[in-house]
């Protein structure tokens, strides 16, 4: 939660999202005063003129119920974390694996916002803490605010699907 998928979404649609957000009923701190409940939608028109479907879904497992959903059939799944968690790995590892058996067909990336916000947070050592869990895959900083930055994120995830549709098997 408050990682910005809900933001990251807004950066790149098109269009204005399907947001699902509702006001939270507790302080949880900082400016975050609602949360997505079920899902973000948006649509994103490629240079080739393909439409790529971009989904938002609550990392929070009581809200689980939607990722089956969003999984189905899902090419790429990019994980936001937010760099101030202190289980950032963990919860990370988490969404890797259950995602992983929703959708064994789909890369992953990750992308980690709020890294200005973050006193010591050093992308190497998530990424190498990630690697030795097993997952091999892009892991970059990004503003959910941005754009640009969103962009390029996904732009690395459909490259490495690409890319991974190129390796021989075995």
């Amino acid at each position: 939660m408050g990682a910005g998928k809900t933001t990251a979404i807004r950066a790149i649609s098109d269009s204005e999202p399907v947001s699902t957000e509702m006001p939270l009923s507790e302080d949880f701190g900082g400016d975050k005063t609602h949360t997505t409940v079920a899902l973000d939608y948006s649509s994103i028109e490629l240079e080739t003129g393909e439409l790529l479907h971009v989904y938002g879904v609550p990392g929070q497992a009581y809200l689980d119920f939607m990722w089956p959903m969003v999984a189905e059939g899902a090419m790429g799944i990019v994980v936001l974390v937010d760099a101030a968690r202190a289980d950032r790995v963990e919860s990370t590892t988490r969404l890797l694996h259950r995602f992983g058996e929703l959708a064994p067909q789909a890369c992953f990336a990750v992308g980690v916002t709020r890294t200005d916000l973050t006193d010591g947070f050093a992308l190497p050592e998530f990424r190498d803490a990630l690697l030795a869990r097993g997952h091999r895959l892009p892991v970059l900083r990004v503003d959910a605010r941005q754009p640009l930055q969103v962009d390029f994120l996904i732009k690395a995830l459909l490259s490495y699907q690409y890319g991974r549709s190129l390796t021989p098997p075995g």
